[in-house]
């Protein structure tokens, strides 16, 4: 009975290792309940994969040792510390606009993830600084730091600042070239990851389409088609390789860390290394090797939302897709490339419609099959119109960032000539912000369940990887055949 997970398991060990470590992280820093912990060493132990318990061991010890005797703090605390930036990132209220400092307070051994927020007389972020202020406690792992005064460490940098600068002059390019504020602010949210429009926010999160503004591997898959297409001109295998993982990088220091970039990041990047090396590299194996590589770096990014869905998404689209592909093959059957080159111009059109749609249809269910509880569990509702926006708004979101790099590199080379370029994609992407801010409101229906208990994740977390290495064995078994 237990012979399909010893092999998926043997074919797939970086996402045992990965999932292992998750496992230790959560019963070290966020209370993962007993019964859970011991459900998974019972079923690592008896699929023989025992090995991976002393990752579950090493998770625990190291995240218990980093962050498990960091003190609590019930009333704000005066003090004096070393804060370590690694991000600026602009913030708009209902009443107000600043800037969030994201980075690491240093205080009596202790290491804090914090964040201030700046309203004037910024320091510039290119080195640490020693502050002094009050520590704030917001929940568990979440603090916030008043500064009242900014002294330079030498001999100390960072990048936060020029990473900050850049994404100004990208923004002041975007606004430049495009006429219309809305279409810029959202080509630069959609390049950066950073949202400054609290509007253009409200109607992707009422829609389901919050991954769209996040920089993910749906980013990072655009980028590196777009280079792979354009390097393989001019460059053999090797270096177009090799030049996609530095342009890999690049990116990644551009936009900063977030879980879902880095996931992406990493994910890129053994990806590319395998090419290199002459590697087979499987697409769950780099999930796993992602996640493992990502949770050993910091452990606190376990209880991040954009870390869960991240992760999540992927686990789906990569366990359960081709299952629910074949499965709608019933209503939108396949057809082999002679039958269907030979159809008339009507019929072969339908036919690309009905194979597109089932696609579509088959990513959407595989994903929210994976990321349904989370999303119930976080905010206790599920908008109905996700699952209809999500069939065909990514593609159309697609087209708009090929559109801008094809304008900027067209700016590049030609400079003025590259104006019928933008004003094109100013049209288009003004289309697709129509298509978000007025949805059919016969559509807009939520699921609402309120006080989601997070032991009910765990074990539809748990259901979902047996039916997933189901799915994946018979999938597998049915490509033989």
């Amino acid at each position: 009975m237990l012979q399909p997970h010893n092999l998926f398991w043997q074919e797939h060990p970086a996402l045992l290792w990965g999932l292992s470590y998750l496992a230790g992280v959560g019963a070290a820093l966020f209370g993962l309940p007993l019964w859970f912990s011991g459900l998974w060493f019972v079923y690592v132990v008896v699929c023989k994969q025992w090995r991976s318990t002393l990752l579950w061991l090493a998770a625990f010890g190291c995240s218990w040792l980093l962050y498990g005797s960091l003190p609590q703090f019930s009333e704000p605390v005066p003090c004096k510390a070393r804060f370590s930036i690694s991000n600026i990132q602009a913030h708009q209220s209902p009443f107000f606009r600043d800037l969030l400092y994201r980075g690491t307070l240093y205080l009596e051994g202790h290491s804090f993830p914090c964040t201030m927020s700046i309203k004037k007389d910024r320091p510039v972020a290119s080195q640490d600084f020693l502050v002094d202020g009050v520590l704030h406690q917001r929940g568990p792992f979440d603090y916030t730091f008043k500064p009242k005064s900014w002294e330079p460490v030498p001999n100390s940098w960072s990048l936060a600042e020029f990473r900050y600068q850049t994404k100004q002059h990208l923004r002041s390019f975007l606004h430049n070239k495009l006429h219309r504020p809305r279409t810029a602010s959202f080509l630069y949210s959609l390049v950066s990851g950073e949202v400054e429009d609290r509007q253009l926010r409200y109607e992707f999160g009422r829609l389901g389409l919050q991954h769209i503004l996040a920089i993910s591997g749906f980013h990072f898959g655009l980028l590196m088609a777009s280079f792979s297409a354009g390097l393989g001109l001019f460059l053999s295998r090797q270096w177009k390789w090799g030049l996609m993982l530095v342009c890999a990088t690049a990116y990644f220091v551009f936009v900063g860390s977030s879980p879902a970039v880095q996931r992406a990041w990493i994910g890129a990047c053994l990806f590319l290394t395998s090419k290199l090396l002459g590697r087979p590299a499987s697409a769950i194996n780099l999930l796993g090797g992602a996640l493992l590589i990502e949770l050993i770096i910091d452990p606190l990014v376990a209880v991040n939302l954009g870390f869960q869905l991240s992760f999540g998404s992927c686990f789906g689209i990569l366990l359960f897709h081709r299952g629910f592909d074949q499965t709608l093959e019933i209503l939108f059957p396949k057809r082999s490339f002679i039958v269907s080159a030979s159809l008339p111009p009507l019929s072969k059109f339908l036919f690309l419609l009905s194979s597109f749609l089932r696609k579509a249809l088959a990513l959407t269910l595989a994903v929210n099959t994976a990321i349904l509880p989370l999303l119930l569990y976080h905010f206790g509702k599920f908008p109905g119109l996700s699952l209809v926006y999500n069939l065909f708004y990514p593609l159309f979101v697609s087209f708009a960032l090929l559109g801008l790099v094809i304008a900027c590199t067209g700016f590049l080379l030609f400079g003025l000539l590259s104006t019928p370029a933008f004003a094109l994609l100013d049209w288009w992407t003004d289309q697709l912000l129509a298509l978000v801010s007025y949805p059919p409101l016969v559509l807009d229906r939520y699921l609402y369940v309120q006080n989601f208990s997070p032991h009910v994740v765990l074990a539809y977390v748990f259901a979902l990887l047996l039916a997933g290495i189901y799915v994946s064995n018979r999938d597998y078994e049915l490509a033989l055949h």
